[in-house]
This record gives structure tokens, C-alpha cells and sequence, in this order.
């Protein structure tokens, strides 16, 4: 069925992405309490074995974004314990709004019959920071930080897919969690370069990734340029356009 193959093909590429950023060897331990909710079970399994598995094609409640929040939170200490830079505090209200769009957006890849009416209706609702930008993309990212996997589904299944377009705005509304989608336009990073550990996340990312296209920034090209340093072995990608772009800068102006 379309469900089982989403599941199959949506395994390797999220495994990657849990070893790489939320395992860092912390000890998330699947929950085996028998609960009645979806959405909890759908993000239990991201975070643990890296598989989307969902059920059911109607929208989740609320009670069942409140459980898998939950779940979320806890989960998320385990990843802190292991982080090298404090991360910020967990946005409970974006973390929720996050499950529920990739929630969502899951149900539309797998559930074909729900037609495109429903890509605007399921996730046409934005988040806007009230106060923490930094708290807000971090919680956001806990579920996001799996977008280019899905994005990546969607396109295999069908390139002309409407959900996949909706997909992209989300990407571009944030910048952290899509690296490795190409060719969207990232214009705002500068909440993600105010925070050390935000920072130092993407550029992360934008090292395994060889992600040139975000190096659009010359404090992040610095940033990137200071983790690789002598050893272009890193991301030889990366080593030779930065090493390009600074060539560029010094290089003086002719005069004839």
C-alpha cells in the first residue's frame, strides 16, 4: 500500500538524521505504556526508529498533540544532557504547532483522497514567535529537523504534488530544519546566528549536507570556515567555495 511504502522508503534517510542530531548517543528509550493516541505514537517513532507510521486521515486532536508534547519533552532531555552548548528552553506552543503541521503533512503524503483542498485547510497556519525566536526554532526543530526527509518522499511519490510546494514555504520559513532540501530562498537567519547553539547546529548541518547553497551569509561563511579550517577532507565542497569567496575578497583591484 501507499502507507507501507512511505513508511519503507521514509526509514533510511530519518535514521541518518536521529543518529546525527538526536541520538548523539543519548538514551531515548521507547515508551511501551499502551496509548490510545496517534499523534504521540507517530513521533515516539521519528524520534526512535527514524519511521513515519500513521494513522488514520483525520485531523488530530487536541489531546493528542498535548500527549505527544509530552512524550516530545521528555525525550528532548535526554538530547540536552548531550548537547556540547546549552540549547534554548523548549516554546511548548511552537513544539505543538510543529507536531501538528508535520502531523498533518504526513496524513496528506500518505492519504491521497484528502486532495489538495486539504493541504491549504491542514497547513495553511503559520507560527510566529511572540517572544523567544530562539526558543520557538529550536522546539519547532525537534520535528521539523525530519522536513527534507519528507520533502524528499513527497517528491519521489509525485514532483507535481501540491504538498510538496507547501512543504518548500515551510523550509524557507525555517532555514534550521531544511538544510538539504535544494533551491528554496533563505533570506532570514539572523535569529539562528544570534544563538551559539543554533548556529552551531546549522552549520552542522551545513557541513554533512555540503549544503553551498546556504552560504549566503558572510557570517556564517566564517562560522563554516572556521569549523573546517585545515581540513578540507571535511566537505572538500564546502573547502573550495569558501576558499574561492575569500580569494575573492583580498584579492586587490587592479589598476592600469
Amino acid at each position: 500500500s501507499r502507507k507501507d511504502q512511505f513508511q519503507a522508503v521514509m526509514q533510511p534517510g530519518c535514521e541518518w538524521l536521529r543518529q546525527r542530531e538526536l541520538d548523539r548517543r543519548a538514551p531515548i528509550v521507547r515508551n511501551h505504556i499502551s496509548m490510545s493516541d496517534r499523534v504521540r505514537r507517530l513521533i515516539e517513532h521519528l524520534f526512535v526508529d527514524g519511521a513515519v507510521r500513521v494513522e488514520g486521515d483525520e485531523p488530530a486532536r487536541e489531546d493528542e498533540i498535548d500527549a505527544a508534547a509530552d512524550w516530545a519533552k521528555e525525550a528532548e532531555l535526554a538530547i540536552r544532557e548531550h548537547q556540547l552548548l546549552g540549547p534554548p528552553a523548549v516554546d511548548r506552543t511552537a513544539l505543538k504547532w510543529a507536531i501538528r503541521q508535520f502531523f498533518a503533512a504526513a496524513q496528506l503524503a500518505v492519504f491521497r483522497q484528502l486532495g489538495p483542498d486539504e493541504v491549504a485547510t491542514r497547513l495553511g497556519h503559520d507560527f510566529v514567535a511572540e517572544d523567544d525566536a530562539a526558543a520557538a526554532i529550536y522546539s519547532v526543530d525537534l520535528v521539523f529537523r525530519f522536513l527534507p526527509d519528507l520533502v524528499r518522499i513527497v517528491k519521489g511519490m509525485n514532483p507535481d504534488d501540491p504538498l510538496l510546494a507547501t512543504l518548500r514555504i515551510s523550509g524557507e520559513r525555517w532555514p534550521l530544519s531544511s538544510v538539504g532540501i535544494p533551491g528554496l530562498s533563505i533570506s532570514d537567519i539572523e535569529p539562528i546566528l544570534a544563538n551559539r547553539c543554533l548556529s552551531m547546529m546549522y552549520v552542522d548541518r551545513i557541513i554533512e549536507a555540503e549544503a553551498v547553497d546556504r552560504l549566503n551569509h558572510p557570517q556564517l561563511q566564517e562560522l563554516v570556515r572556521g569549523v573546517i579550517g585545515a581540513y578540507p577532507e571535511l566537505s572538500p565542497k564546502l573547502y573550495r567555495f569558501l576558499t574561492t569567496a575569500y580569494e575573492a575578497i583580498i584579492e586587490p583591484t587592479s589598476h592600469d
